[in-house]
């Protein structure tokens, strides 16, 4: 029961993020115009953009009650330990995640409110992550991995981090197509506002991808970077996808999608 109840927490995370994502590539993310309700009703009307953006706060809720329960089994079973700090950040992510989801529906999505509601829902899906690993031997405190794949592995966390905050900075700033349909380097326009955005978070991918592959020769698990690099590599195909079928929802969703699960299992490797 209890793998079951933090197996739901980390998953349902997921798809929240993922449909979240899907929304807002399909330029829904104000299909309710308001906040809690819906054009003032607890149901959505008959159109696509509402249904979409309920569907997206009823999966809050769901992940809400999984969440929930997470933090009382903390608070009741890891007393002394670090899971029960765990436990509390991760309702404290989720409540500021949903709190500041409704003020950029209030707001009508400004800049920052939107980054920090992207931020927020990073920081539950770790938090998450580190409950489920550490379920059966909590330690008293964070650990990192001492070994050599795991300080590999945690080089490429924070870059893989940050590079997720980098490409929803591009997209809530509406670069994700300054480049046209060039997928490598933006060489046909002057590297300037949108474009030098687009280019950093591209020299960014290309590093991680560079440093991945060095990491498999350096590393004693070849196998677990072989995959964390195919991993990398089929993000960087979809986000190049996403630009040359012009922001395509499919391709933008997976390319996302693809970053999570990469974050979450450099996340895993990462701890001790």
């Amino acid at each position: 029961m209890r793998k079951f109840l933090l197996w739901g927490t980390l998953i349902s995370m997921v798809v929240l993020m993922v449909f979240g994502s899907a929304t807002a590539a399909l330029g829904a993310c104000l299909g309710c115009p308001d906040w809690p309700l819906c054009y003032g009703s607890l149901l959505p009307p008959e159109q696509n953009f509402a249904m979409l953006e309920y569907v997206h706060r009823v999966l809050a809720a769901l992940t809400s009650v999984f969440v929930a329960g997470a933090t009382v089994l903390a608070v009741r079973r890891y007393r002394g330990t670090f899971l029960l700090e765990a436990g509390i950040w991760l309702a404290i992510f989720l409540v500021a995640q949903i709190f500041i989801g409704g003020l950029t529906v209030i707001l009508k999505m400004p800049f920052w409110v939107s980054i920090s509601h992207a931020l927020f829902a990073l920081l539950t899906i770790l938090a998450a992550t580190l409950m489920l690993k550490w379920a059966d031997n909590p330690p008293d405190k964070l650990v990192w991995a001492g070994d050599r794949d795991g300080r590999l592995s945690v080089i490429l966390f924070v870059l893989v981090f940050l590079q997720i905050l980098l490409g929803t900075t591009v997209r809530k700033a509406r670069a994700g197509f300054a480049c046209g349909q060039d997928i490598f380097l933006c060489l046909g326009q002057p590297w300037t506002g949108d474009v030098m955005l687009q280019v950093i978070h591209r020299l960014t991918g290309y590093v991680i991808f560079g440093l991945s592959i060095y990491f498999i020769f350096r590393a004693e698990n070849k196998r677990w970077f072989t995959l964390i690099s195919l991993l990398i590599l089929l993000t960087g195909i979809f986000g190049a996808l996403s630009a040359y079928s012009m922001l395509s929802p499919t391709m933008v969703t997976t390319h996302y999608t693809l970053s999570i699960l990469t974050l979450i299992l450099l996340f895993w490797r990462s701890i001790r």
